[in-house]
Protein backbone atom coordinates (compact mmCIF):
# COMPACT_ATOMS: atom_id res chain seq x y z
CA UNK A 1 0.00 0.00 0.00
CA UNK A 2 2.39 2.23 0.70
CA UNK A 3 4.88 2.30 -2.36
CA UNK A 4 1.18 2.45 -4.38
CA UNK A 5 0.27 5.53 -2.34
CA UNK A 6 3.89 7.30 -3.67
CA UNK A 7 3.80 6.10 -7.06
CA UNK A 8 0.16 6.89 -7.54
CA UNK A 9 0.65 10.57 -6.24
CA UNK A 10 1.42 13.68 -8.36
CA UNK A 11 2.80 15.70 -5.60
CA UNK A 12 3.01 14.93 -1.85
CA UNK A 13 4.78 14.59 1.58
CA UNK A 14 5.10 11.43 3.58
CA UNK A 15 5.84 12.52 7.04
CA UNK A 16 8.52 10.18 8.52
CA UNK A 17 9.26 9.64 12.41
CA UNK A 18 12.04 8.12 13.18
CA UNK A 19 12.68 4.72 13.29
CA UNK A 20 9.17 3.61 11.63
CA UNK A 21 10.48 2.43 7.75
CA UNK A 22 10.66 5.36 5.54
CA UNK A 23 14.36 4.27 4.34
CA UNK A 24 12.63 0.72 3.41
CA UNK A 25 9.86 3.01 1.78
CA UNK A 26 12.12 4.36 -0.62
CA UNK A 27 13.96 1.37 -1.43
CA UNK A 28 10.73 -0.33 -2.14
CA UNK A 29 9.99 2.25 -4.25
CA UNK A 30 12.92 2.51 -6.52
CA UNK A 31 12.74 -1.43 -6.89
CA UNK A 32 9.79 -1.06 -9.20
CA UNK A 33 11.11 -0.94 -12.80
CA UNK A 34 10.19 2.26 -15.06
CA UNK A 35 11.87 3.03 -18.36
CA UNK A 36 14.14 6.07 -17.08
CA UNK A 37 15.63 6.16 -13.51
CA UNK A 38 13.89 7.90 -10.30
CA UNK A 39 16.00 11.29 -9.22
CA UNK A 40 16.35 10.86 -5.32
CA UNK A 41 17.68 13.54 -3.66
CA UNK A 42 19.08 13.81 -0.01
CA UNK A 43 21.24 16.80 1.84
CA UNK A 44 24.64 14.57 2.85
CA UNK A 45 26.92 12.84 0.54
CA UNK A 46 27.00 10.31 3.74
CA UNK A 47 23.24 9.96 3.25
CA UNK A 48 23.84 9.59 -0.64
CA UNK A 49 26.24 7.08 0.15
CA UNK A 50 24.57 5.22 2.87
CA UNK A 51 21.49 4.54 0.66
CA UNK A 52 23.56 3.65 -2.60
CA UNK A 53 25.00 0.88 -0.16
CA UNK A 54 21.42 0.16 1.11
CA UNK A 55 20.10 -0.35 -2.45
CA UNK A 56 23.39 -2.54 -3.11
CA UNK A 57 22.65 -4.51 -0.43
CA UNK A 58 18.96 -5.11 -1.66
CA UNK A 59 20.12 -5.85 -5.40
CA UNK A 60 18.68 -3.02 -6.24
CA UNK A 61 19.22 -2.26 -10.37
CA UNK A 62 21.84 0.74 -10.70
CA UNK A 63 19.92 1.60 -13.74
CA UNK A 64 16.25 2.21 -12.13
CA UNK A 65 17.68 5.49 -10.30
CA UNK A 66 20.33 8.55 -9.56
CA UNK A 67 20.80 9.61 -6.39
CA UNK A 68 22.58 12.84 -5.24
CA UNK A 69 22.93 15.68 -3.33
CA UNK A 70 20.21 18.35 -3.92
CA UNK A 71 23.50 21.03 -4.12
CA UNK A 72 25.07 18.45 -6.05
CA UNK A 73 22.60 17.99 -8.67
CA UNK A 74 22.13 21.78 -8.41
CA UNK A 75 25.94 22.10 -9.30
CA UNK A 76 25.33 19.80 -12.19
CA UNK A 77 23.02 21.44 -14.03
CA UNK A 78 25.31 24.99 -13.46
CA UNK A 79 28.46 23.37 -15.06
CA UNK A 80 25.87 22.24 -17.81
CA UNK A 81 24.57 25.30 -18.68
CA UNK A 82 27.24 27.84 -16.98
CA UNK A 83 26.20 31.01 -19.28
CA UNK A 84 22.51 30.79 -17.93
CA UNK A 85 23.30 29.33 -14.44
CA UNK A 86 26.15 31.77 -14.20
CA UNK A 87 27.41 31.44 -10.53
CA UNK A 88 30.05 34.53 -9.46
CA UNK A 89 30.65 32.94 -6.32
CA UNK A 90 33.01 29.88 -5.64
CA UNK A 91 33.23 26.68 -3.83
CA UNK A 92 36.42 27.85 -1.02
CA UNK A 93 33.38 30.27 -0.28
CA UNK A 94 30.57 27.95 0.48
CA UNK A 95 28.52 30.18 2.46
CA UNK A 96 28.12 32.26 -0.49
CA UNK A 97 28.56 29.70 -3.07
CA UNK A 98 25.99 27.40 -2.39
CA UNK A 99 22.78 29.67 -1.53
CA UNK A 100 23.97 31.74 -4.81
CA UNK A 101 24.30 28.11 -6.87
CA UNK A 102 20.35 27.13 -5.60
CA UNK A 103 18.93 30.71 -6.47
CA UNK A 104 20.48 30.64 -10.19
CA UNK A 105 19.39 27.20 -10.74
CA UNK A 106 15.74 27.42 -9.35
CA UNK A 107 15.81 31.05 -12.21
CA UNK A 108 16.60 29.06 -14.71
CA UNK A 109 14.58 25.75 -14.07
CA UNK A 110 11.24 28.11 -12.91
CA UNK A 111 10.83 29.21 -16.67
CA UNK A 112 10.95 26.00 -18.22
CA UNK A 113 13.97 26.15 -20.23
CA UNK A 114 15.21 22.29 -19.16
CA UNK A 115 12.03 20.67 -18.37
CA UNK A 116 11.88 18.78 -21.60
CA UNK A 117 15.72 17.71 -20.67
CA UNK A 118 14.46 16.59 -17.13
CA UNK A 119 11.59 14.70 -18.22
CA UNK A 120 13.45 12.38 -20.57
CA UNK A 121 16.07 12.09 -18.09
CA UNK A 122 13.68 11.10 -14.95
CA UNK A 123 10.75 9.27 -14.28
CA UNK A 124 9.84 10.53 -10.62
CA UNK A 125 11.63 12.82 -8.11
CA UNK A 126 11.74 11.45 -4.23
CA UNK A 127 12.94 13.66 -1.60
CA UNK A 128 14.91 12.77 1.54
CA UNK A 129 14.90 14.43 4.73
CA UNK A 130 13.02 17.77 3.21
CA UNK A 131 12.86 18.98 6.94
CA UNK A 132 16.48 20.30 6.58
CA UNK A 133 15.54 22.13 3.19
CA UNK A 134 16.27 25.69 3.55
CA UNK A 135 13.90 28.24 1.63
CA UNK A 136 16.48 28.00 -1.51
CA UNK A 137 16.28 24.53 -1.35
CA UNK A 138 12.92 24.36 -1.17
CA UNK A 139 12.37 26.85 -4.25
CA UNK A 140 14.25 24.63 -6.37
CA UNK A 141 12.68 21.17 -5.24
CA UNK A 142 9.52 23.47 -6.34
CA UNK A 143 10.39 23.89 -9.71
CA UNK A 144 11.15 20.55 -10.36
CA UNK A 145 8.38 19.22 -8.90
CA UNK A 146 6.26 21.59 -11.56
CA UNK A 147 7.80 19.22 -14.08
CA UNK A 148 8.20 15.43 -12.17
CA UNK A 149 5.71 13.70 -10.01
CA UNK A 150 7.26 14.24 -6.48
CA UNK A 151 7.15 12.64 -3.15
CA UNK A 152 8.64 14.21 -0.10
CA UNK A 153 9.89 12.76 2.69
CA UNK A 154 10.37 14.96 6.12
CA UNK A 155 8.94 15.08 9.84
CA UNK A 156 9.42 18.59 11.09
CA UNK A 157 10.41 17.06 14.38
CA UNK A 158 13.92 15.87 13.43
CA UNK A 159 14.53 19.76 12.14
CA UNK A 160 17.57 20.39 14.07
CA UNK A 161 19.79 21.30 10.40
CA UNK A 162 18.26 24.96 10.60
CA UNK A 163 20.99 27.66 11.59
CA UNK A 164 21.95 28.06 7.63
CA UNK A 165 19.42 30.52 6.33
CA UNK A 166 15.61 30.95 6.36
CA UNK A 167 13.24 27.58 6.45
CA UNK A 168 10.11 27.61 5.01
CA UNK A 169 7.14 26.96 6.92
CA UNK A 170 6.20 23.36 7.18
CA UNK A 171 2.49 23.59 7.62
CA UNK A 172 2.14 26.92 5.63
CA UNK A 173 4.79 26.38 2.11
CA UNK A 174 5.61 23.06 2.72
CA UNK A 175 1.78 21.11 3.26
CA UNK A 176 0.59 23.56 1.18
CA UNK A 177 2.66 22.53 -1.70
CA UNK A 178 2.88 18.89 -1.08
CA UNK A 179 0.34 17.31 0.80
CA UNK A 180 0.43 14.96 2.99
CA UNK A 181 -0.12 11.64 1.52
CA UNK A 182 0.31 9.67 4.78
CA UNK A 183 2.35 9.78 7.83
CA UNK A 184 4.39 6.21 9.01
CA UNK A 185 3.30 5.40 12.36
CA UNK A 186 4.75 1.32 12.67
CA UNK A 187 7.95 1.83 15.15
CA UNK A 188 10.12 -0.93 12.83
CA UNK A 189 13.26 0.21 14.27
CA UNK A 190 12.16 -1.33 17.81
CA UNK A 191 9.80 -4.04 16.19
CA UNK A 192 12.75 -5.70 14.99
CA UNK A 193 15.02 -4.98 18.14
CA UNK A 194 12.21 -6.47 19.83
CA UNK A 195 10.91 -3.43 22.03
CA UNK A 196 7.82 -2.66 20.77
CA UNK A 197 6.88 -1.15 23.85
CA UNK A 198 10.10 1.64 23.57
CA UNK A 199 8.99 2.44 19.91
CA UNK A 200 5.35 3.24 20.81
CA UNK A 201 6.45 5.14 24.25
CA UNK A 202 9.14 7.45 21.33
CA UNK A 203 6.06 7.65 19.09
CA UNK A 204 3.74 8.98 22.14
CA UNK A 205 7.21 11.36 23.56
CA UNK A 206 6.89 12.45 19.73
CA UNK A 207 3.22 13.59 19.64
CA UNK A 208 3.60 15.62 22.77
CA UNK A 209 6.75 17.32 22.33
CA UNK A 210 5.11 18.30 18.56
CA UNK A 211 2.48 20.04 20.60
CA UNK A 212 4.59 21.42 23.43
CA UNK A 213 3.62 18.86 26.13
CA UNK A 214 6.07 17.99 29.07
CA UNK A 215 7.17 13.87 28.43
CA UNK A 216 8.27 11.64 31.94
CA UNK A 217 11.52 9.82 31.59
CA UNK A 218 9.27 7.42 34.37
CA UNK A 219 6.88 6.40 32.24
CA UNK A 220 8.36 3.72 30.39
CA UNK A 221 10.58 2.22 33.13
CA UNK A 222 11.69 -1.39 31.11
CA UNK A 223 13.69 0.64 28.77
CA UNK A 224 13.84 4.30 29.44
CA UNK A 225 16.30 5.25 32.88
CA UNK A 226 16.76 8.42 34.23
CA UNK A 227 20.12 9.70 36.70
CA UNK A 228 19.16 12.67 37.85
CA UNK A 229 22.32 15.40 37.70
CA UNK A 230 23.46 16.19 40.93
CA UNK A 231 24.54 19.64 39.82
CA UNK A 232 28.84 19.18 40.77
CA UNK A 233 30.42 18.29 37.40
CA UNK A 234 32.94 16.46 38.88
CA UNK A 235 30.48 14.04 39.99
CA UNK A 236 27.99 14.12 37.19
CA UNK A 237 30.64 13.54 35.13
CA UNK A 238 31.56 10.17 37.01
CA UNK A 239 28.39 9.01 37.03
CA UNK A 240 27.72 9.30 33.80
CA UNK A 241 31.18 7.49 32.80
CA UNK A 242 30.81 4.84 35.31
CA UNK A 243 26.89 4.52 33.63
CA UNK A 244 28.35 4.07 30.03
CA UNK A 245 30.49 1.20 31.59
CA UNK A 246 26.97 -0.36 33.08
CA UNK A 247 25.31 -0.05 30.20
CA UNK A 248 28.15 -1.65 27.82
CA UNK A 249 28.94 -4.21 31.00
CA UNK A 250 25.10 -5.51 31.38
CA UNK A 251 24.17 -5.99 27.71
CA UNK A 252 25.96 -8.21 25.18
CA UNK A 253 29.10 -7.22 24.06
CA UNK A 254 28.39 -6.76 20.68
CA UNK A 255 25.60 -4.26 21.59
CA UNK A 256 26.10 -1.05 19.83
CA UNK A 257 26.18 2.48 22.26
CA UNK A 258 25.84 5.84 20.94
CA UNK A 259 26.94 8.99 23.39
CA UNK A 260 24.95 12.22 23.17
CA UNK A 261 26.99 15.24 24.64
CA UNK A 262 26.66 18.93 24.05
CA UNK A 263 26.61 19.93 20.25
CA UNK A 264 27.89 23.62 21.82
CA UNK A 265 30.97 21.92 23.34
CA UNK A 266 33.00 19.66 21.52
CA UNK A 267 35.79 19.48 24.08
CA UNK A 268 33.55 18.52 26.59
CA UNK A 269 32.99 15.45 24.72
CA UNK A 270 36.49 14.92 24.16
CA UNK A 271 36.98 14.95 27.58
CA UNK A 272 34.49 12.17 28.22
CA UNK A 273 35.96 10.27 25.80
CA UNK A 274 39.21 10.34 27.09
CA UNK A 275 37.94 9.07 30.56
CA UNK A 276 36.03 6.50 28.88
CA UNK A 277 38.01 3.51 27.62
CA UNK A 278 36.15 1.83 24.12
CA UNK A 279 34.15 5.29 23.07
CA UNK A 280 35.40 6.89 20.55
CA UNK A 281 34.79 10.80 18.94
CA UNK A 282 32.29 11.14 16.47
CA UNK A 283 33.78 14.27 14.34
CA UNK A 284 32.27 16.74 12.09
CA UNK A 285 32.39 15.90 8.42
CA UNK A 286 34.00 19.20 7.91
CA UNK A 287 37.10 17.94 9.75
CA UNK A 288 37.94 21.67 11.06
CA UNK A 289 40.64 20.53 13.45
CA UNK A 290 42.62 18.72 11.53
CA UNK A 291 42.25 21.27 8.92
CA UNK A 292 43.55 24.31 11.55
CA UNK A 293 46.18 21.62 12.51
CA UNK A 294 47.55 20.38 8.60
CA UNK A 295 47.81 24.21 8.14
CA UNK A 296 49.56 25.18 11.56
CA UNK A 297 51.98 22.18 10.37
CA UNK A 298 52.98 24.10 6.88
CA UNK A 299 54.29 27.09 8.43
CA UNK A 300 56.21 25.80 11.33
CA UNK A 301 59.81 24.71 11.50
CA UNK A 302 62.19 23.33 14.26
CA UNK A 303 60.97 22.74 17.88
CA UNK A 304 57.78 24.72 17.11
CA UNK A 305 56.36 21.82 14.49
CA UNK A 306 57.36 19.02 16.90
CA UNK A 307 55.59 20.78 19.87
CA UNK A 308 52.72 21.56 17.55
CA UNK A 309 52.51 17.97 16.46
CA UNK A 310 52.78 16.58 20.12
CA UNK A 311 50.25 18.45 21.46
CA UNK A 312 48.14 17.47 18.28
CA UNK A 313 48.57 14.41 19.13
CA UNK A 314 47.42 15.39 22.78
CA UNK A 315 44.24 16.36 21.95
CA UNK A 316 43.55 12.72 19.96
CA UNK A 317 45.14 10.04 22.83
CA UNK A 318 45.88 9.87 25.78
CA UNK A 319 48.78 8.85 27.55
CA UNK A 320 51.28 11.32 25.06
CA UNK A 321 53.30 12.26 28.18
CA UNK A 322 53.76 15.55 26.41
CA UNK A 323 55.67 17.34 29.59
CA UNK A 324 58.29 14.28 30.14
CA UNK A 325 58.95 14.23 25.74
CA UNK A 326 59.42 17.86 25.94
CA UNK A 327 61.91 17.73 29.47
CA UNK A 328 64.06 15.61 27.84
CA UNK A 329 64.15 16.99 24.39
CA UNK A 330 67.42 19.53 24.88
CA UNK A 331 69.40 16.88 26.25
CA UNK A 332 68.73 14.44 23.49
CA UNK A 333 69.25 17.10 21.34
CA UNK A 334 72.56 18.03 22.84
CA UNK A 335 73.71 14.26 23.50
CA UNK A 336 74.07 14.35 26.61
CA UNK A 337 70.74 11.91 27.41
CA UNK A 338 72.17 9.00 29.80
CA UNK A 339 69.09 7.13 28.69
CA UNK A 340 68.61 6.30 25.20
CA UNK A 341 65.88 8.43 23.94
CA UNK A 342 62.21 5.93 23.50
CA UNK A 343 60.68 5.57 19.61
CA UNK A 344 58.65 8.86 20.54
CA UNK A 345 62.05 10.64 21.53
CA UNK A 346 63.64 9.95 18.80
CA UNK A 347 61.07 10.77 16.16
CA UNK A 348 60.41 14.38 17.79
CA UNK A 349 63.87 14.81 17.36
CA UNK A 350 64.30 13.74 13.41
CA UNK A 351 60.94 16.22 12.82
CA UNK A 352 62.94 19.35 14.93
CA UNK A 353 66.09 18.18 12.89
CA UNK A 354 64.13 17.32 9.64
CA UNK A 355 61.02 19.20 9.64
CA UNK A 356 59.87 16.96 6.56
CA UNK A 357 56.60 15.08 6.22
CA UNK A 358 57.88 11.74 6.74
CA UNK A 359 59.75 12.69 9.96
CA UNK A 360 55.86 13.76 11.45
CA UNK A 361 54.27 10.71 9.54
CA UNK A 362 56.77 8.90 11.67
CA UNK A 363 56.10 10.90 14.90
CA UNK A 364 52.63 10.35 14.51
CA UNK A 365 53.05 6.67 13.67
CA UNK A 366 55.20 6.13 16.87
CA UNK A 367 52.64 7.74 19.09
CA UNK A 368 49.44 5.56 17.60
CA UNK A 369 51.68 1.99 18.63
CA UNK A 370 53.13 3.37 21.70
CA UNK A 371 51.94 0.73 24.83
CA UNK A 372 51.15 3.88 26.55
CA UNK A 373 48.85 5.81 24.19
CA UNK A 374 44.93 4.88 23.91
CA UNK A 375 43.46 7.11 20.44
CA UNK A 376 40.09 8.28 21.64
CA UNK A 377 39.51 10.54 18.73
CA UNK A 378 40.35 7.82 16.00
CA UNK A 379 38.71 9.37 12.93
CA UNK A 380 40.23 12.81 13.51
CA UNK A 381 44.29 10.80 13.94
CA UNK A 382 43.32 8.84 10.77
CA UNK A 383 42.58 11.61 8.75
CA UNK A 384 45.63 13.87 9.97
CA UNK A 385 48.13 11.06 9.60
CA UNK A 386 46.75 10.60 5.77
CA UNK A 387 47.15 13.98 5.24
CA UNK A 388 50.61 14.42 6.50
CA UNK A 389 51.11 10.80 4.01
CA UNK A 390 49.44 12.64 1.26
CA UNK A 391 51.19 15.64 1.57
CA UNK A 392 54.45 13.86 1.70
CA UNK A 393 53.77 11.94 -1.49
CA UNK A 394 52.60 14.48 -3.11
CA UNK A 395 55.26 17.73 -2.12
CA UNK A 396 53.15 19.63 -4.54
CA UNK A 397 50.01 19.57 -2.23
CA UNK A 398 50.45 21.44 1.03
CA UNK A 399 49.15 19.70 4.48
CA UNK A 400 46.53 21.85 4.46
CA UNK A 401 45.37 21.32 0.60
CA UNK A 402 45.44 17.45 1.58
CA UNK A 403 43.46 17.31 4.51
CA UNK A 404 40.78 19.01 2.43
CA UNK A 405 41.06 16.51 -0.02
CA UNK A 406 40.98 13.65 2.62
CA UNK A 407 38.15 15.43 3.70
CA UNK A 408 36.54 15.11 0.69
CA UNK A 409 37.28 11.73 0.43
CA UNK A 410 35.77 10.92 3.66
CA UNK A 411 32.44 13.09 3.56
CA UNK A 412 31.47 10.28 0.70
CA UNK A 413 32.26 7.19 3.36
CA UNK A 414 28.93 7.33 4.97
CA UNK A 415 28.58 5.83 8.36
CA UNK A 416 31.35 3.83 8.19
CA UNK A 417 33.22 6.97 9.88
CA UNK A 418 30.71 6.25 13.14
CA UNK A 419 32.08 3.69 15.67
CA UNK A 420 30.02 0.90 17.27
CA UNK A 421 30.45 3.01 20.85
CA UNK A 422 30.86 6.70 20.27
CA UNK A 423 29.79 10.21 21.16
CA UNK A 424 28.71 13.03 19.39
CA UNK A 425 26.14 15.65 19.39
CA UNK A 426 22.34 14.89 18.12
CA UNK A 427 23.71 17.19 14.80
CA UNK A 428 26.38 14.69 14.38
CA UNK A 429 24.10 11.12 15.19
CA UNK A 430 21.05 12.62 13.35
CA UNK A 431 19.94 9.51 11.26
CA UNK A 432 21.92 6.91 13.16
CA UNK A 433 20.90 4.46 15.25
CA UNK A 434 22.37 1.83 17.91
CA UNK A 435 21.66 -0.57 20.28
CA UNK A 436 21.69 1.85 23.14
CA UNK A 437 21.74 5.38 23.54
CA UNK A 438 23.03 7.63 26.57
CA UNK A 439 21.82 11.24 26.91
CA UNK A 440 24.39 13.49 29.05
CA UNK A 441 21.90 16.66 29.49
CA UNK A 442 18.56 15.45 28.08
CA UNK A 443 17.06 18.49 29.96
CA UNK A 444 19.56 21.04 27.60
CA UNK A 445 18.07 19.60 24.62
CA UNK A 446 14.59 21.83 22.88
CA UNK A 447 11.78 19.69 21.53
CA UNK A 448 13.42 19.01 18.16
CA UNK A 449 17.09 17.71 20.06
CA UNK A 450 15.69 15.71 22.87
CA UNK A 451 13.40 13.29 19.52
CA UNK A 452 16.42 12.91 17.70
CA UNK A 453 17.89 11.93 20.85
CA UNK A 454 15.95 9.85 22.55
CA UNK A 455 15.15 8.02 19.10
CA UNK A 456 18.83 6.87 18.32
CA UNK A 457 18.22 3.99 20.51
CA UNK A 458 16.57 0.99 19.53
CA UNK A 459 17.28 -1.35 23.19
CA UNK A 460 17.70 1.18 25.57
CA UNK A 461 17.22 4.73 26.73
CA UNK A 462 19.29 6.18 29.68
CA UNK A 463 18.92 10.11 30.31
CA UNK A 464 20.72 12.69 32.90
CA UNK A 465 18.72 15.70 33.41
CA UNK A 466 17.75 17.75 36.55
CA UNK A 467 14.22 16.42 36.32
CA UNK A 468 12.76 13.55 35.09
CA UNK A 469 9.75 15.72 33.63
CA UNK A 470 11.03 17.27 30.44
CA UNK A 471 10.33 20.80 28.52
Amino acid sequence: MSVEAVLGSSRGLIVAPAGCGKTHLITETLAVKDNKPYLVLTHTTAGVAALKQRLKRLGVPNKNYVVSTIDGWARQVSNIFPTSCNVGATPDNPRVFYPELRRKVQEYLAPGHISEIIRASYTRLLVDEYQDCDADQHALICSLSDVLPTTIFGDPMQCIFNFGGPMPSWDGDVKSRFPVIMELNTPWRWINSGTPALGQWILDCRESLLHRRSIDLLSCPDFVHWVQLTGDPQTDNQKQTETQYHIRNSNDPSHSLLVIGDSRNPRSRHNFASLSRGIDVVEPVDLGDVTHISSQIDNLRGEELANHVLTAASSMMTGVGKASVLKRMPSILAGRNRTPPTPVEQAMKDVIESGDKASIGNLLGCLEVSPDTRLFRRGAFTALKSAVSLSASEPTKTTKQAAEIIREQRRHKGDSRIPSRAIGSTLLLKGLEADHCLLLDAGSLNAQNLYVALSRGAKSVTAFSNSNVLL
